[in-house]
């Protein structure tokens, strides 16, 4: 451990408490943005508010690509995750870390969701990199970069438990419960 007086005096103040923690520095628009967009998985959990802070020509990828799933635009975005929402409830998106270079006007979130399904609960990781419009309120390319071994474990039961939930509805059954 340095003596003191051997740091630099504004981290010799920090490091021994006599100093106020600095202010933070205004959040760009970029990163607003980006949470705003984890937000509405959060909180506003339609497909409106998921496509609010898109640009007219956003494409969202998710990876990787082993996982097969085309990239979409927004049209394309709102039919995929139609079926989500009336499998998915309590869904919720934390943030791990948030990391923004401005210079490449992008914006990576490090997060992890939570929720509940008709087939058991639901659990993921994310990395995702947001790509920002020149003034940064709009974005144009979203890569989701997920756990694979757990969208592979999952996604496929959610497939058959919707196939079968088709099924029985066409047949005039009712009852959604749990998978088999």
């Amino acid at each position: 451990m340095l003596a003191p007086g051997a740091y630099p005096a504004s981290t010799e103040a920090e490091v021994s408490g006599s100093a106020q923690a600095p202010s933070s520095p205004p959040i760009s628009t970029r990163r607003k943005t980006a949470l705003a967009a984890i937000e509405s998985y959060n909180s506003k959990w339609n497909l409106e508010n998921m496509i609010a802070w898109r640009a007219p020509d956003c494409i969202h990828e998710i990876l990787p690509t082993s996982l097969k799933v085309p990239a979409m635009d927004n049209k394309s975005y709102d039919a995929y995750f139609a079926t989500n929402l009336t499998v998915f409830s309590n869904f919720r998106v934390t943030v791990n870390d948030v990391m923004e270079d401005a210079a490449a006007n992008k914006v990576v979130v490090w997060a992890h969701s939570t929720a509940d399904t008709a087939i058991g609960p639901y659990a993921n990781e994310y990395m995702l990199i947001f790509h920002f419009t020149p003034a940064g309120d709009k974005v144009t390319r979203f890569l989701e970069w997920v756990d694979s071994a757990a969208a592979v474990a999952f996604f496929p039961r959610l497939r058959l438990y919707l196939e079968k939930r088709a099924a029985d509805e066409a047949a005039g059954v009712v009852d959604h419960g749990a998978a088999s």
